[in-house]
Formats: structure tokens, sequence, C-alpha cells
């Protein structure tokens, strides 16, 4: 099944779904969701990015590196 498909189908069940409880636990597991993606996407402080490269830095001196082919299978939708 298709991520589109799933979605069509939470959008169903949600509009059908009349138990406030329920509604409410789907919100919140939504809601985390969310706030994570969010929190991802934060921007980083001028002394937060300097530290992140000075790591990033070190791992790739000690050779912790993933190949792209990794990466991308990983995230292949």
């Amino acid at each position: 099944m298709t991520t589109s498909a799933i979605k069509k189908q939470i959008h169903k069940a949600i509009d059908i779904v009349q138990s406030e409880a329920i509604l409410k636990a789907i919100h919140l597991i939504l809601d985390q969701e969310l706030r994570q993606k969010k929190e991802a996407m934060k921007a980083f402080t001028l002394n937060e990015f300097f530290a992140r490269n000075s790591q990033s830095q070190k791992e790739i001196k000690q050779g912790k590196l993933i190949e792209h082919k990794t990466v991308k299978a990983k995230y292949k939708q």
C-alpha cells in the first residue's frame, strides 16, 4: 500500500470516528510527530553550526562515512 493510499484511508476513518477519546489519541500521535519534524528543521545558531561542523570533520577523518547508495536506499519510498 502506498503512502498516499494510507493517508486516504486515515482521512476516511477520521471522518467516521465519533469517539472523542480516539480522536484525541490520534491527535496526540500526530502532534508528537509534527513537533519532532519542527525541531529537526530548527535553524542552528552560529555556535551550534561550528560545533556540528567540528564534529563532522572529526568523524570524516575517522572514516565514519555512509555511502550515498545506503542513504538513498534508506529513504526511498
